[in-house]
């Protein structure tokens, strides 16, 4: 959700906008203005049913803030903060700063959205049945508002992670298994078969006229594929790290170079001879900083032999470092942040080790295989997915 312009701030909440919420927003406009509102009022000029069009554009916007607007409040209200709530061209997300746990909590949290949204549904009925007998234009705008606020609320109560549905179905299994992740696990794969059902409805679609709502499934289909897969993943991987730091996985073995060596000589000596690409610079016993290959580009190739690595570093002032009781979730998350593939390992001025993304990465793989094993021999029929971990979202539509 990098690709967000942040549009207020609601009960402490941050309120983004993905650039893809424009696409929805036209789109709507465009079926109503074009579509439903052509069909029942035949009568309406072409500015009154566009104007009326994004009319329920707006309120759609709104209905969606709302339903995640719920889960907020519900998160914050027991402890769990949410920073931020991103709206795009599926729905919104959001952003639980950590997981539920316990299965009583995340059911409340889950449940609260598409509550509302049944709530506005309800409310819009109400409107088109007082309205009707007034104005039949306005009280079928009402209806349609209502209809889709329905219409959300059934598609988030899908039993398939990660919907609402999928994290009350969860938190069901959770609170009988007492085992959080095989109950995400169930989940998941419910939610790969709803999103393989919707894909198949899509191509279906495509097939027999309805090209638009079918690649519209497709799409919606592949998302809650990636979403399941990926949420199973990041649990899977939080569990994995739980009470590893940085300590069990960091490297002792670490280049050392004086901060009086030459350029030239860590170049012929060090990268050229031993194949390094990394050194950390120790004056006088303290860590002073890191020289890679990115520092010595820096330098001026006739400058290599005067220039010494002291002034080719970067200073550890100005390096993200950790220290070993470090919590390798965390870690991780601050290596993906600011892109870095090591970070040094310090405590006080004392440099103790170094660590690298792929160790860290490999350790992650051997743990995780080790976790899977055990749940398949356990549950010999499950399997688990293997995508890309992405950041735990909460999806509302």
């Amino acid at each position: 959700m990098t690709s967000s312009f942040k549009i207020g701030r609601i009960f402490g909440v941050d309120v983004g906008v993905h650039w893809s919420w424009i696409f929805i927003f036209f789109i709507v406009t465009w079926s109503f203005a074009t579509g439903i509102l052509d069909h029942f009022y035949p009568g309406w000029s072409d500015a009154q049913r566009w104007v009326a069009g994004a009319l329920v554009a707006a309120i759609f916007f709104l209905s969606v803030l709302a339903h995640e607007l719920s889960h907020a409040v519900m998160s914050n209200h027991h402890g769990l903060p949410v920073r931020s709530i991103t709206l795009f061209v599926f729905g919104g997300v959001a952003n639980l700063s950590r997981e539920p746990d316990r299965p009583g909590l995340e059911f409340q949290i889950a449940i609260v959205g598409p509550g509302t949204s049944l709530a506005l549904g309800a409310l819009f009925a109400l409107g088109w049945l007082i309205i009707d007998p007034f104005s039949d234009g306005i009280a079928g705008i009402s209806a349609n508002l209502a209809l889709i606020n329905a219409s959300l609320a059934v598609f988030n109560m899908l039993p398939g992670f990660p919907l609402d549905g999928g994290r009350v179905f969860r938190s069901i299994v959770w609170s009988r298994n007492h085992d959080r992740l095989r109950a995400t696990r169930l989940a998941s794969k419910v939610g790969e078969w709803i999103a393989y059902t919707v894909m198949g409805l899509g191509v279906v679609m495509t097939f027999f006229g309805g090209l638009f709502s079918g690649i519209w499934f497709l799409l919606i289909g592949f998302f809650l594929r990636n979403a399941s897969s990926a949420s199973y993943e990041q649990l899977l991987i939080e569990t994995t790290l739980s009470g590893i730091n940085v300590r069990d996985v960091m490297r002792t073995g670490y280049e050392r170079v004086p901060p009086e060596m030459t350029v030239e000589e860590l170049v012929q000596e060090g990268v050229l001879r031993r194949n390094v690409r990394c050194f950390a610079v120790i004056a006088a016993g303290d860590f002073a900083g890191i020289v890679t290959l990115t520092d010595v580009r820096r330098v001026p190739r006739e400058e290599w032999t005067s220039t010494s690595v002291y002034r080719a570093m970067t200073p550890a002032t100005r390096l993200h470092t950790v220290s070993p009781s470090d919590n390798l979730t965390n870690v991780l998350r601050l290596m993906a942040e600011h892109d870095v593939n090591q970070l040094p390992v310090v405590q006080g001025r004392e440099l103790v080790g170094m660590l690298d993304r792929g160790d860290v990465m490999r350790f992650i793989e051997v743990r995780r295989d080790l976790a899977e094993s055990a749940l398949s021999r356990e549950r010999p029929d499950a399997g688990a997915p293997r995508p890309p971990a992405e950041p735990h979202s909460t999806p509302g539509a």
